[in-house]
Parts: C-alpha cells; sequence; structure tokens
C-alpha cells in the first residue's frame, strides 16, 4: 500500500521496502546472533540502493559464479517469486521472423545494422536459428542476444519502476560491442531495477553493479553481497525481487505481424502449397483412368500424399507454442493466447484445405 500511494518520488518505493525488510532482519538478528551477516548484507543493500538513487538511478544487480554455481536457478527463483520482465539465457524466437516485420522495433538502433543496409539485406534479413530440426540462416547467435537486448530497451523506455531480469545476455557478444552494452544499461538503470547473469565482461559490469551477488555450488543456501560472505539466500532473493510488471498495451499491429510472419516465405506455407501441388499433381498422373478394383490403393495414396503434405508444417507446432511464450516473455509482442488463438486457427484451415484438395482429387 504504501508503495502504490509513493507516486511523486520513484525512489521511496525501493526504500521503504528495503527499510521494512531491514526491520525484519533486525529483530531476527536480536533472536538469532547467527543472523548477523544478514543484517550487515541488509545494511549495505540499503547503502547501494540510497547511492544509486542519490545518483538519479535505480539499482543493478549483477549475479556471478562458477560455471554450475547455481545462478540461472537463482534467477529463476526471482522471476517465481515476483512478477518480471525475464530474458532467459538461450531465449528462442521464430526463426523465419524477418526483423523488419517486428513492430515498434527501430532496428537502425542495432549496432551491426549497417552492415545489413550496405548489403541490401535490411529488409529481408530473418532472426534464424533452428525449428522442429530445420536450420533457417539469418542473425548468428551473439546478434540475436543484441536483437532481445535492443527490444526490452526500447520497449521498457515508455515505462519505469520495473524489474528487468537478464541471463547471460551478451554471452557470444564480442568486445566490439562492449560500449553499446554499457551505454543500454545506464540508460534502462535510470528507470528500472536490473538483475542479471554474465559470464563474460564480467569486470566491465561489476564496475557499473550497485550489488554484486555471487553464488556457489558448495552451499546453495548462503550467496556473498557486496563481499559479505553467509548471507541467507531466501532473504537476498526477497531483496533484489523489486519492481513492477511490464505493462502490455493491445494494438492492431500483432495482427498485421502474425500475418506478415506466418505467411512470409520461411514461415511454412508457401511450402505446403507448393508441396500440395506438386504432389497431389503426380497423384493424378499416375491414377488417372485408373482400372476398377484398385479403389483401395487410390484411397490409401491420397491419404498418404495429405499427410506428407500437411507433416512438415505441424512437426513445428510444438517448438511453435514453446517459441512463442518465449517471445512474450522478450516483449516482441503482447498476447501469447491471441497468437494460439489464430495458429489453431490457421492450421484448422490448412487441414481443412488439404482433405478438400484430397476430395477433388478422388472424385
Amino acid at each position: 500500500n504504501i508503495r502504490e500511494q509513493a507516486t511523486e518520488d520513484r525512489s521511496q518505493p525501493v526504500v521503504v521496502v528495503i527499510v521494512g525488510y531491514c526491520s525484519l532482519t533486525l529483530i531476527a538478528g536480536l533472536i538469532n546472533t547467527e543472523r548477523e551477516s544478514t543484517v550487515l548484507f541488509t545494511f549495505h543493500f540499503v547503502e547501494a540502493t540510497h547511492r544509486s538513487n542519490r545518483q538519479g538511478n535505480m539499482t543493478l544487480t549483477v549475479c556471478v559464479g562458477a560455471s554450475g554455481s547455481g545462478k540461472t536457478t537463482f534467477l529463476n527463483d526471482v522471476h517465481k517469486s515476483h512478477k518480471c520482465t525475464y530474458i532467459r539465457q538461450y531465449h528462442n524466437l521464430r526463426p523465419y521472423i524477418a526483423v523488419s516485420a517486428i513492430p515498434n522495433f527501430d532496428r537502425t538502433k542495432l549496432p551491426y545494422w549497417d552492415i545489413y543496409i550496405k548489403e541490401k539485406k535490411d529488409k529481408n534479413i530473418i532472426v534464424g536459428g533452428t525449428i522442429a530440426g530445420q536450420f533457417m540462416a539469418g542473425l548468428s547467435g551473439g546478434q540475436r542476444k543484441l536483437l532481445l537486448f535492443e527490444l526490452i530497451v526500447q520497449r521498457t523506455a515508455s515505462q519505469a519502476n520495473l524489474l528487468i531480469v537478464l541471463d547471460e545476455p551478451f554471452a557470444g557478444v564480442t568486445d566490439d560491442f562492449v560500449p553499446f552494452i554499457v551505454d543500454r544499461l545506464n540508460m534502462m538503470r535510470k528507470k528500472h531495477n536490473i538483475l542479471l547473469v554474465t559470464n563474460d565482461h564480467v569486470d566491465t559490469l561489476k564496475k557499473m553493479a550497485d550489488n554484486t551477488v555471487t553464488v556457489s555450488a558448495i552451499d546453495r543456501s548462503k550467496v556473498k553481497i557486496n563481499g559479505k560472505a553467509d548471507v541467507d539466500r531466501d532473504m537476498a532473493l526477497l531483496s533484489m525481487s523489486i519492481g513492477d510488471e511490464y505493462k502490455h498495451t493491445t494494438n492492431n499491429q500483432d495482427l498485421e505481424f502474425f500475418r506478415s510472419v506466418e505467411f512470409s516465405k520461411n514461415g511454412g506455407i508457401p511450402n505446403v502449397a507448393a508441396f500440395a501441388v506438386f504432389a497431389f499433381g503426380l497423384f493424378l498422373l499416375m491414377f488417372w483412368n485408373s482400372s476398377p478394383g484398385t479403389e483401395a490403393l487410390v484411397l490409401i495414396a491420397a491419404g498418404m500424399v495429405s499427410f506428407f503434405t500437411a507433416n512438415p508444417y505441424f512437426l513445428q507446432l510444438c517448438d511453435w507454442r514453446i517459441y512463442m511464450e518465449e517471445e512474450a516473455e522478450a516483449l516482441l509482442h503482447s498476447s501469447k493466447s491471441m497468437n494460439r488463438i489464430l495458429k489453431t486457427c490457421l492450421t484448422l484451415f490448412l487441414l481443412v484445405i488439404i482433405t478438400c484438395i484430397q476430395f477433388g482429387c478422388l472424385e
């Protein structure tokens, strides 16, 4: 309630909540002396947050540790305990999405986009990647990371006091783009609380951070924060989970985005149409004026042609559903439910069309 009433000073909600944690922790420390390190951590966290707000920024926290120490698990627990904008370590997008088709996104802000402009590929370059075992050439892995990062920066620019959680957002990104990363993080931290995990460019990000969390596989119940060891992990999770959830705005651009992506040449529909013409053409040539007694063979052949016509498109549906959820988390579009309904209608319509073609060829 205090956070909702504090509308004039955006730093007030953060400080009020943390001071509340501090008070509860002090009481626990008086009862149990084993909580001394947690009390010290809380004071240091409050001091770092005050310092960040005096500089006109929100809080930037970096989580570091060895591979397998539980950094991603730490972020997952933050995500479970608090609504936030969460970009996963291996965040997937439909590989056939044209970057130019992404709504409300200025792709010219990408640090590598001038290369595609010079090569005249800026209108056609796709995200790239793999879906249902099919690889589609497009952006590299590092370029996709920067695309997701810049997408979050532009989407969240119009809102404030968000909690943005980034898991390895710069994996595979070369040193050439470090100034771009630093500039964007400084831009975001003016309005939002940021929690990120990184194994790349650690020194640069630690210098920027207000808090540094170090996790260890030896004792997963404790973490080290700002040099203070043996901090209770649950208390750290509670203290880090400060911020609001991104609020989507519905508009008709999502419908246009769905149409342009799903009916693109790499979206699957053109391939199904081309194969249907080819396969059913061969079917007609083979069984035209077929002799009596071969009805069973004709029916089986028609069913097989229909199956192999639709099967490649249907194989993508499982990955499509997962990618759709991750795209919504990356703020690529506003409604995964609407996209699921549209995809279901499109799939059923495609199935009806193929069935009608099969019936027509049999007749």
